[in-house]
């Protein structure tokens, strides 16, 4: 655990060097704020496609050490791109490079712990929150860096951190998954099908895209209002402040509330964020309420890989959290950044804002209706969930029931 750890530390150095920043440093390139829309949407579009087939190709290579190095080394060739192109046709490339590979570091990472921890998958929480810790010291020291150097500086932290992460990826255990996978073709088509799966990544891709739509422009709108660099970062770091200890705490509350349940809360809580983005017009309140969007995304984050990895069809889970983190992130970046670009053009990015919180409040419905008949017992897929899946074992160890006979606990460890 301590070695995963210490690949998400890194990481998501280079995550909080280049979230918060990216869309200003396009912007300090002259690119206009719509056709920064449209350039988020195009890379998410590639990471759209791209990340199911990582996912995947780990499936099929479970053993392999080399996959996360590769993925990584893929964005750091994209960044030096980005870093070297300026606003000329190469800068879509290098980005389009960029996307492909974060697109598969973190869905093969993601499946990669959820496979040292075991049965209990809530526990991945404990470990991802080492990410956010990162992210939260790091993004205020770039924002720091940058009012001193200039924007550029996101890429001093950023390359050197994705090269360091792919290295340290390589100590990592391989998974041990002795069930043989259905085809790199049958594969997405296997996790989609599955509707307990299918329901909750409709009403994710509607809270994500709600999410993605504020938090594509919300840098450029704290810099209207007169925020400095290192507020900008100070802002996006307070909002993991909170994101960590909800993630140390999850598999607690996960056994006091259930997963299901957390997932909701944490979309009615990113919710609340967005209301509040409409509400305020000043950098002071927005900072405070930063804090407010860690306990959702937290929740909303480690409940949606918890869910789907404990729904994924048996030879499916990289695939699964490859296309969950696709729709997720890529998808809801589409319509976020690239709709939401359009829309900004049109009614300034407060406008956005308020469209944005029509989506959110239409997202906690629909993952309401989701996830919660699962909870129950009502709508558990095929016999409980799908073929094979030992996701009543992983339940009943995380809260101390009885457990399964031994075969199901076999194929629980095959997984």
């Amino acid at each position: 655990m301590f070695r995963a750890a210490t690949v998400y530390v890194i990481l998501f150095a280079a995550v909080g060097a280049y979230s918060p920043f990216l869309q200003q440093y396009y912007q300090s390139l002259g690119i206009p704020i719509g056709e920064i829309g449209l350039l988020a949407a195009f890379t998410s579009a590639m990471a759209l496609i791209s990340a199911p087939m990582w996912g995947a190709i780990h499936d099929h290579l479970p053993g392999s050490r080399l996959l996360i190095p590769f993925a990584a080394s893929v964005a750091a060739l994209g960044g030096l791109g980005l870093a070297t192109a300026g606003a000329t046709p190469l800068i879509v490339v290098a980005a389009a490079a960029f996307a492909i590979g974060m697109s598969g570091t973190s869905p093969m990472m993601d499946v990669r712990v959820l496979s040292i921890v075991g049965a209990d998958r809530t526990r991945y929480g404990w470990i991802r929150a080492c990410g956010s810790a990162s992210f939260m010291v790091c993004a205020p020291v770039v924002g720091l860096l940058i009012d001193r150097n200039g924007m550029r500086s996101i890429f001093w932290v950023m390359i050197p951190a994705l090269i360091a992460a792919g290295v340290a990826a390589v100590a990592l255990p391989p998974r041990q998954d002795a069930i043989r996978p259905p085809s790199l073709r049958r594969a997405p088509g296997t996790v989609l099908r599955h509707r307990p799966i299918a329901l909750f990544l409709v009403g994710s891709l509607v809270a994500w895209t709600a999410a993605s739509s504020q938090n594509s422009f919300f840098s450029i709108y704290l810099e209207q209002l007169g925020a400095p660099g290192s507020v900008i970062g100070w802002t996006w770091a307070i909002a993991a402040a909170l994101e960590i200890p909800v993630m140390f705490l999850f598999p607690w509350l996960a056994r006091r509330f259930g997963v299901e349940k957390l997932i909701v809360a944490g979309a009615i809580i990113m919710l609340s964020r967005q209301i509040a983005n409409v509400a305020f017009t000043t950098p002071g309140p927005l900072l405070v309420c930063s804090l407010v969007q860690g306990a959702g995304y937290a929740l909303l984050l480690i409940g949606g890989v918890t869910f789907v990895s404990r729904q994924a069809p048996r030879g499916t889970a990289a695939t699964a959290q490859g296309i969950l983190s696709g729709v997720t992130v890529s998808l809801a970046a589409i319509l976020g950044s690239g709709l939401g670009g359009q829309l900004a053009g049109l009614l300034t990015i407060r406008g956005l804002y308020a469209v944005s919180v029509c989506l959110g409040a239409v997202a906690v419905v629909l993952i309401a209706v989701a996830v919660l008949p699962v909870a129950t017992g009502g709508d558990s897929g095929e016999s409980g969930g799908p073929p094979g899946e030992p996701a009543a074992s992983d339940r009943r160890r995380a809260e101390g029931q009885p457990i399964l006979p031994q075969p199901v606990l076999e194929a629980a460890d095959n997984r």
